[in-house]
């Protein structure tokens, strides 16, 4: 898939709406607000974000009798998988290596952590 379709970042808003939406599965713009935590954006602010997520196609939607029901195009995995490759190439001019350092220290893993990291890599 990566050759095939590049897929673009999303900004801070448009990921908060989509990790809801692959929580969920599929939702309205109101199931969205529900989910949402206070103090929640308008509703044309949410509606707008998940037009720009339709025009991105990220999501497609289906008109349920009045309301529009939003479904992610592509999956959270997929999703991560190419913003973590991004990130790699970019910041870290493509070294897995650097880039696994990298968390390694930042994020303090213990080395029965890395091991077990390792074990789970090579199954």
């Amino acid at each position: 898939m990566k050759e095939e379709q590049k897929i673009r970042s999303l900004t801070k808003a448009e990921l908060n709406l989509m990790n809801i939406l692959w929580d969920k599965g599929q939702a309205t713009v109101n199931d969205i607000m529900e989910a949402l935590p206070e103090p929640k954006p308008a509703y044309t602010t949410v509606l707008t974000v998940m037009q720009v997520l339709t025009k991105k196609q990220v999501l497609r939607f289906e008109k349920q009798g009045k309301a529009n029901v939003y479904i992610p195009l592509l999956t959270r995995e997929t999703y991560l998988d190419n913003f973590m490759d991004e990130t790699r190439d970019s910041l870290f001019r493509g070294s897995a290596k650097s880039f696994l350092s990298f968390f390694a220290k930042h994020e303090r893993i213990s080395k029965d952590e890395l091991e077990e990291i390792l074990k789970e890599m090579n199954n």
